[in-house]
């Protein structure tokens, strides 16, 4: 049926109806249950097969006790989602979960000790409950059967009325989706309101989240206060549910199915930059040409070292990785010298796959290439030709070095994180494209892809003062990359601009690779739980009214002890303000002036004074930072001197995280850990001791010893220190 929609209020009223007497035309709800049995399991994991009167062949099972996964097929028939190479949901570990199956005259229930799915008997119904300590918290039911039929799969779930939704994988300028509709498919576009990479998966702030495993498109209608229609075009059904009492349980089961993100090395954590340096592409593209680059049929790809690392490097500007070809038909000439000669100034090099990635074991294990970008290789078959590309590109790293592959693609699905860094696409630069990256990179995290990135500045477009502002709130994400030679009014590189710009572009550089071990700490919290490094607010304050919606969506937290609020105006439009901060519950120190701020338990709202030189950026009291030495590059100096900077109150530990940085030795235990504890007065000014315990573990390069410096951030000068006593 068509519906032939004009901007009519009766007729938008209507139209909510008119799509059900639709959808109810095409229903093939399931029918009753009609019997059960056990099902047989080859990898040990326990099931129950249902039938229902009209041929309907569903299957219950429990892959852990706090995962349920229900598939659904027509004519007595489960299909899979059609993987081939790279599953979405990756072979979990066996695990003898104890299950129940109880029933009576109107419903069966499974039950573990987390959660109990009930089955109601006529029609057929789902409903889940989430226990905790034993006592159930009802999450959602069924509000009719579940309908299949040829073109399209559709539930139609309960939801409350104050229940957010996230999400859905990257899509662009949003997190939050309850009030909204969602739709999981490629948008085709890369600005704000599109989606590069989507997922078919939903968290709830209910404690619940869902993960549909198939690779086609969907839509979840999530505009009703009180239900959620979520619709994949497909005849099968195959979703996973899981429980939590929070958002970092959920992700951590999420990337339980489809994979941990990949931990990158420490120099991933780098500025990167990237162009094509070969045969001087000015024909192809609008961009200016560098000094030092051959212009003309002359060019070469080695030209990057003199015309771009070396200037880095005069500049006195940190960057750790750079791509010199640009997959649109400029490739790469002499490559096994232009990577040393780029190493000899501290970077790693990487490609666009301009061939696909069959080339892939000689650029890497004879050349030296250490990064993969994917930028055609993904087109042509849609989101599993896409992972395939991935998967094939990431063990191309893998299987020729002893690196840690380090990807990054412009189209996803769900599992992309254990592969790629998910970025945001080609835009131009804006005020706009720097505010709806804020919400975006939020986004994409609370959907598993840790290190979501968009491009500094974007692409096409832009100014000294838009990069400015761009690259320093970007300064405060995992991973970051420039995309040069696409602007027809300026290089895009950092230290590209005037003065004050490059000096800011400097300090900004420079303050991110002495923030290396608390990001690179973060990676490892990513690869081991899921948690992405940059989080909204909700992530660590689930009880501030305002962290839940998109109110304060233009700020963000790196791990739990930074708040970044991004500038996203002019000098000359804000006046040289950045306002509607909102700072959470607890104490907060302004990481400038040593300003500091206490919030109720509802939060706090403030403004910010800002000249250009200035990123709002709050530390949570009670933090501890760890800071390595100033360079350019990641090693270019000995790891001999740790400072932490301290921010005394109450009693306090982080752990340092520390390992070679580069290869995967990591894996089988080569890595060390090293606890500090500060006990601090709660509240105003008194005795601070610090505690630096014993380094725990052992890897390659690690040093003898160290030197540690305690920078203690207080507004009072100390009238003594001791050192052990």
């Amino acid at each position: 049926m068509e519906i032939c929609v004009r901007r009519s209020p009766l007729l938008l009223a209507l139209l909510p109806a008119l799509l059900s007497a639709s959808l109810s035309a095409q229903a093939a709800p399931v029918g009753n249950l009609r019997s059960v049995s056990a099902s047989a399991s080859t990898d040990g994991v326990n099931g129950w097969d249902l039938q229902t009167d009209n041929g309907t062949r569903i299957r219950i099972e429990l892959p852990a006790t706090d995962i349920i996964r229900v598939q659904a097929g027509r004519n007595g028939k489960l299909t899979g989602a059609g993987d081939k190479a790279a599953p979405i949901v990756l072979p979990q570990p066996k695990a003898n979960v104890q299950a129940q199956l109880e029933e009576d005259a109107q419903e069966i229930r499974v039950r573990t000790a987390a959660l109990v799915l009930h089955v109601q008997r006529q029609p057929l119904r789902l409903r889940l409950e989430r226990l905790d300590n034993g006592q159930p918290t009802a999450l959602w039911q069924e509000l009719q059967p579940l309908d299949l039929d040829a073109a399209q799969s559709v539930q139609v779930l309960s939801s409350q009325a104050d229940e957010g939704y996230y999400g859905g994988g990257q899509q662009n300028g949003r997190y939050q989706f309850k009030g909204r509709e969602l739709d999981v498919s490629y948008s085709g576009g890369w600005e704000e309101g599109d989606r590069p990479s989507p997922a078919p998966m939903l968290l709830s702030s209910r404690g619940w989240g869902m993960l549909r495993n198939t690779w086609s498109d969907g839509s979840y209608d999530l505009r009703q206060s009180d239900q959620a229609t979520l619709l994949h075009r497909e005849d099968r059904f195959d979703a996973y549910y899981f429980v939590g009492a929070d958002l970092p349980k959920l992700i951590e089961r999420y990337t339980q199915l489809t994979g941990r993100p990949n931990m990158v090395a420490r120099w991933a954590l780098s500025y990167g930059d990237a162009d094509c340096y070969n045969d001087g592409d000015n024909g192809k593209k609008p961009g200016t040409v560098p000094e030092g680059w051959s212009d003309g049929p002359t060019g070469t790809t080695p030209d990057v070292i003199n015309s771009v690392a070396k200037q880095y490097r005069a500049n006195d500007m940190p960057g750790g990785w750079i791509l010199p070809n640009d997959g649109y038909g400029c490739g790469y000439k002499q490559l096994p010298e232009t990577v040393k000669g780029l190493a000899g100034y501290g970077f790693r090099t990487g490609l666009w796959t301009e061939n696909g990635v069959d080339k892939i074991a000689w650029e890497v294990g004879k050349a030296g290439s250490r990064v993969q970008k994917l930028d055609v290789a993904w087109t042509g078959k849609g989101y599993q030709f896409a992972m395939d590309a991935n998967r094939q590109a990431f063990n191309g790293i893998l299987d020729n070095s002893d690196s840690r592959p380090f990807l990054w693609t412009v189209m996803g699905w769900a599992g992309i994180q254990r592969y790629a860094v998910a970025w945001t696409g080609d835009q131009s630069s804006s005020w706009d494209y720097i505010r709806w990256h804020v919400p975006t990179l939020v986004g994409s995290g609370l959907s598993g892809m840790a290190y979501a990135s968009g491009d500094v500045d974007a692409i096409f477009g832009g100014s000294a003062e838009t990069f400015t502002r761009d690259l320093q709130w970007k300064a405060f994400t995992p991973v970051l990359m420039g995309m040069s030679g696409w602007s027809s009014n300026a290089r895009k590189h950092p230290w590209w601009y005037d003065e004050p710009y490059r000096s800011i572009n400097r300090d900004y550089l420079k303050l991110k690779m002495r923030l290396t071990p608390y990001m690179y700490g973060l990676v490892h919290e990513a690869a081991q739980t899921g948690a992405p490094p940059v989080r909204g607010l909700m992530w660590d304050n689930p009880r501030d009214p305002h962290a839940q919606d998109e109110t304060y969506k233009y700020q963000f937290l790196l791990g739990r002890d930074l708040l970044v609020a991004p500038v996203y105006r002019s000098q000359a439009a804000s006046r040289g303000w950045r306002r509607d901060i909102h700072l959470p519950a607890g104490g907060w120190i302004d990481y400038w002036d040593g300003r500091r701020v206490q919030a109720a338990a509802d939060g706090r709202q403030l403004d910010r004074q800002v000249d250009l030189a200035t990123l709002p950026v709050f530390v949570r009291a009670g933090a501890i930072l760890p800071m390595y030495p100033s360079m350019l590059f990641d090693g270019e100096k000995p790891l001999d001197e740790v400072t932490f900077d301290l921010y005394p109150q109450g009693d306090s530990q982080y752990t340092l995280y520390e390992d070679d940085g580069n290869t995967r030795r990591y894996q089988q235990g080569e890595s060390s850990t090293q606890r500090i504890s500060v006990q601090a007065p709660a509240r105003g000014s008194g005795p601070v001791q610090v505690q630096i315990d014993a380094v725990q573990g052992q890897y390659n390069g690690q040093l003898a010893q160290r030197r540690y410096g305690l920078r203690v951030l207080s507004r009072q000068a100390p009238r003594a220190v001791q050192a052990a006593g």
